[in-house]
């Protein structure tokens, strides 16, 4: 009898790690590729993701697009400049990742064409000198420099709510698009999205 009740306690204990090995596997998942942006990936309430940036800069696109102001321009292509876009979250994230989606889009489709020497801080340096330098040397400085027709400035914002564990964050990203001849606003869009939740998820 007590042979019999010593040899179920091992077998107990033998099975034990097992069955908790066995409970444990399925929150262990191996590293793998999905689409960027996928709903597969990681969904963060109290953070921008990036399927957030993917819908925002969609969204801003089709309506940029779909206005036709970037025919208007003097320049054909319309010269865009691509100016300051704040965020003012408390999620830390490039906000390149949203300017450059459009940028890459537009340029490559032919609709504008994005200055990259222009302003006190250009995104290329040297060539703005060397601009700067051909300019001078042949005595056309105004008619050698770029003449962009927009400039593309935005912010990200936030609004936080909570009820218990539960949070709740909506970000508005908004992009404004200024005729630089006449400083007045040519476009504006905003895109938002909520999310609630207590703690980040895999897709949904």
């Amino acid at each position: 009898m007590h042979h019999a009740l010593r040899t179920a306690r091992s077998a107990v204990r033998t099975l034990a790690p097992a069955a908790l090995l066995a409970l444990a596997a399925p929150a262990c998942e191996r590293a793998r590729y999905i689409e960027t942006g996928s709903p597969e990936g990681i969904i963060s309430v109290g953070e921008v993701d990036m399927q957030d940036i993917l819908r925002a800069s969609s969204g801003m696109l089709e309506s940029l697009i779909e206005t036709g102001v970037l025919k208007t321009a003097k320049n054909k292509p319309a010269e865009l400049v691509i100016d300051q876009v704040v965020n003012d979250t408390s999620s830390r994230f490039s906000v390149d990742e949203l300017t450059y989606r459009m940028r890459e889009q537009l340029v490559n489709s032919g609709q504008a064409a994005v200055v990259t020497t222009y302003g006190q801080t250009p995104e290329d340096k040297t060539a703005q000198d060397l601009l700067r330098r051909q300019a001078f040397l042949k005595g056309e400085r105004a008619s050698q420099m770029p003449d962009p027709d927009f400039s593309l400035s935005g912010k990200i914002t936030q609004v936080k709510r909570s009820a218990g564990d539960t949070k709740q964050v909506s970000y508005t990203f908004r992009l404004t698009l200024t005729n630089i001849r006449t400083g007045l606003e040519s476009w504006t869009k905003t895109v938002s999205m909520t999310k609630v939740g207590n703690k980040p998820a895999v897709g949904f």
